[in-house]
């Protein structure tokens, strides 16, 4: 039985990456005939949206299909492996004409690999980046900040945008579900929270969606220190 399974979970991601290089592959072709045809900026520029759309979706159904990896036998650096984080995130944000700001204490650590880190936190970031823009000006202004509380391990991703109400959380936690208009601005896939969600509970965290005054969301996670 657990050969059986191993090869499952192979098979599994062999399909995933032919899935991912066949799709991507043409879409990176048709990227190519757009900007060698005589089509109009503004018709060029559409299509180049609506492409890179289908592959940000592609992307969230790949990492929601891959699987968790095995929490280390003891913890590891999480302060590390969110400054690391923060310091390609920053650079991608400004580049989108946004703000992410960070506050890290040092010498955090908690049972999850870097790589599932940096998942849970970046698919948190690339959410605030797509939904949390400020209703005043469109502005994202994203805040990081990571710390021990108690027995916990807290990271925060805080944005400034319109927030959900309270009696949505629990339905965005399931996959392809998605806000309202007021935090879909940008069409996705519905998979970031659900991502989140499944990662954290394999190491048994908890993910928090919380109301940030006067406006905004804070997704808040929760993992047992070490």
């Amino acid at each position: 039985m657990t050969k059986d399974l191993r090869q499952t979970e192979a098979d599994r991601e062999i399909m995933l990456a032919g899935i991912s290089h066949d799709l991507r592959t043409p879409l990176a072709r048709m990227r190519l005939e757009i900007e060698m045809s005589n089509v109009s900026d503004d018709t060029r520029q559409a299509i180049d949206q609506d492409l890179a759309q289908i592959d940000y979706t592609i992307g969230q159904l790949m990492e929601y299909a891959r699987p968790a990896t095995s929490p280390p036998e003891i913890g590891i650096d999480i302060t590390q492996a969110l400054e690391d984080l923060y310091d390609r995130e920053k650079a991608h944000t400004e580049s989108l004409n946004g703000h992410l700001n960070a506050d890290i204490s040092p010498n955090l650590k908690a049972r999850i690999t870097a790589i599932d880190l940096k998942r849970i936190v970046g698919n948190l970031i690339e959410n605030a980046r797509r939904y949390g823009r400020s209703p005043i000006d469109g502005t994202c202004f994203i805040d990081l900040n990571a710390r021990l509380e108690n027995d916990k391990v807290i990271i925060e991703v805080a944005d400034r945008g319109s927030g959900i109400a309270p009696s949505e959380v629990q339905r965005l936690l399931r996959p392809f579900s998605r806000g309202e208009t007021a935090r879909t601005g940008v069409s996705g896939a519905g998979l970031g929270l659900a991502i989140v969600e499944r990662l954290l509970g394999h190491v048994g965290g908890k993910l928090k969606m919380l109301p940030r005054s006067p406006n905004g969301l804070l997704a808040r996670i929760e993992l047992p220190k070490v």
